[in-house]
């Protein structure tokens, strides 16, 4: 199937608005974890157990792997995605130069099961969107 001029251009232009949403996203807009998950230690595993409006979570536990409990830690106060990154890299080596964008997955993914919520601010906010079929952080 041939593209339109419409198609082509939204295909050459996609990768420059990400990284421009990136960019606003990222020092702009503070995220926080759901209070109605609580992050638990259970057998040396660390999971979250929903404690409230669950959605459709509710009656399960979500396994975590280390740094998906780190960056759970660290939104338990509202912060914007650099400021997360900036302190996992204090935490961990990104040898490959890739764990801004796992960050950026990770609030991208938890926000669309409403385990982070976006914190009001004065100044018109922005949402992460798209999916790409990625699944929130588990072991």
């Amino acid at each position: 199937m041939r593209q339109t001029n419409e198609e082509e251009y939204v295909e050459e232009n996609l990768s420059d608005i990400r990284g421009n949403l990136k960019e606003n996203v990222a020092d702009s807009v503070r995220f926080m974890a759901n209070p109605d998950f609580m992050l638990r230690e259970i057998a040396g595993e660390a999971v979250l157990i929903p404690v409230g409006e669950a959605g459709v979570f509710e009656n399960s536990v979500i396994s975590l792997n280390e740094t998906c409990s780190f960056l759970w830690k660290l939104f338990q106060t509202p912060r914007t995605v650099s400021e997360a990154v900036a302190l996992a890299k204090e935490e961990y080596a990104d040898p490959d130069g890739v764990m801004e964008q796992g960050i950026y997955q990770f609030v991208k993914d938890y926000l669309k099961y409403n385990l982070l919520r976006e914190e009001e601010n004065d100044e018109k906010s922005m949402e992460l969107t798209g999916d790409n079929g990625s699944e929130i952080c588990s072991e």
